[in-house]
């Protein structure tokens, strides 16, 4: 073997070479919140370092931190921005990822960043009707009804009367699958969209019944109220057509899923620092806006009310959306004067909400489209089966017919009873079709129930 054919063998031998390995980057969506989001405070990259440590999205927790700040705020804590008056902080936030996406981590991971050292916070409650969001603020108390009670020695005691009225102020909830905010509101007599509709700009709550202890009354103003809803797509594309009830519109939509979430864990910063703005306070207090943010929403205002500005219907509460996030985001960074740093924050999370948003109604469309392909589909399959059956069943008529005539052929006397009995079982229904067929070829004729041959 020359040394030629010893290298060829070994080369025959060796394992072929490996192919390359190509890294599949998965896409990332439309309405993550940039890195120039998360960079730009260091509270910021807290919440999302916190969220990372527990293997979570950033977007997830930095919604629902919002959204749960806003439900344990002192309840006199408002927004000032010069339109409409004071304006509550309650917000309303929906994340939307797949099953086992991290929604429900994100707000169980709230109690942990932002914990409550509030015993009357009603924290995580779920929904289940409009009467019962009203009733986590009720609660009985004893009055005085103004009559005393004497003792024999004379001595005065004030009569207690126990009374049903609001006792708290403070509340966060929690819907794990948005679906069920969907069939709860189908439900005949409900009151829970309307109820959440006011609850979102913090106005009156409840509902007066002729029992006391069924009657419900927060007065607007006297409260605070954070919602987080966990959607799947599918799930949230019925809210999201539900924008004529004003419900959608209310929201600001995030994404489950963060590609930024690190390989190896980060070590956890550990809960947020005890917040000033929830402090207990009796007093009012504003939180003000620049004047550049002031004079741009009353102008939006005007423009609107005068009809000179359309505003697509989604974007119905664009303006009061970004109020909220941009009080609470001043508020996480110890300040009660909202700066132009925050409205712009502000106005990023609004647009990443938008496109999480049309994100969800490009699927709906994509989804339509595909379903009514299908439906045209199966309409012409359908004809096209019909036809073919309409073919398959002249042709099977022509054959009688023709052995009609045969029949007939054989003399006169035939009956057609004798010929239906001629046939295979499975030709027997279309005799009389296949007779008149070949009446009309001019083969045959009836006589006195007969079948004759047509010479």
């Amino acid at each position: 073997m020359t040394h030629a054919d010893m290298w060829e063998g070994d080369l025959l031998q060796d394992d072929p070479p490996e192919e390359p390995r190509l890294t599949v980057v998965p896409a990332r969506p439309d309405g993550l919140l940039p890195e120039d989001f998360w960079s730009s405070r260091p509270i910021l990259q807290h919440i999302r370092g916190y969220a990372h440590a527990a293997g979570c999205s950033g977007d997830v927790l930095m919604h629902s931190c919002l959204a749960r700040l806003s439900g344990m705020l002192p309840h006199n804590i408002q927004a000032l921005s010069g339109i409409g008056g004071r304006a509550s902080l309650n917000l309303f936030v929906a994340t939307v990822g797949g099953p086992g996406a991290g929604k429900s981590t994100g707000a169980s991971l709230n109690r942990g960043l932002l914990p409550s050292k509030d015993p009357e916070f009603r924290d995580g409650l779920p929904v289940g009707s409009g009467e019962g969001i009203a009733e986590a603020f009720m609660g009985t108390v004893e009055e005085e009804t103004g009559e005393v009670r004497r003792s024999r020695g004379g001595a005065e005691t004030p009569v207690m009367r126990r009374v049903r009225k609001q006792v708290r102020h403070n509340a966060f909830f929690y819907i794990d699958e948005g679906q069920i905010l969907a069939k709860l509101g189908e439900r005949s007599g409900s009151t829970l969209g309307e109820t959440l509709r006011r609850a979102a700009v913090g106005e009156t709550l409840g509902q007066t019944n002729a029992s006391e202890e069924r009657t419900r009354y927060i007065e607007a103003g006297t409260y605070s109220l954070g919602l987080l809803i966990g959607f799947q797509p599918a799930t949230a594309l019925p809210v999201l057509a539900d924008s004529s009830t004003g419900t959608p519109q209310r929201f600001l939509w995030g994404w489950a899923e963060d590609p930024a979430i690190p390989d190896v864990p980060p070590a956890s910063p550990g809960p947020l620092p005890d917040l000033d703005c929830l402090r207990s306070r009796w007093d009012p207090l504003d939180i003000t806006f620049p004047q550049r943010v002031r004079e741009m929403l009353w102008r939006e205002r005007v423009l609107r009310n005068r009809g000179e500005l359309h505003v697509p219907e989604l974007d119905g509460h664009a303006g009061l959306i970004k109020v909220k996030v941009s009080a609470l985001l001043a508020l996480l960074d110890g300040r009660y004067v909202v700066a132009e740093a925050d409205w712009e924050l502000a106005e990023v999370m609004w647009e990443s909400s938008c496109a999480v948003r049309d994100s969800l109604l490009a699927r709906a469309h994509r989804e339509a489209e595909a379903a009514k392909e299908q439906q045209e589909e199966a309409k012409l399959k359908a004809e096209l089966r019909a036809h073919q059956a309409k073919n398959d069943d002249d042709d099977t008529v022509q054959r009688i017919a023709i052995r009609a005539r045969e029949f007939a052929r054989k003399g006169s006397g035939q009956t057609l009873g004798a010929f239906r009995k001629s046939l295979a079982s499975r030709d027997r229904p279309h005799a009389v079709r296949a007779i008149d067929r070949a009446e009309a070829e001019g083969w045959v004729f009836m006589e006195d129930g007969c079948l004759c041959f047509k010479t």
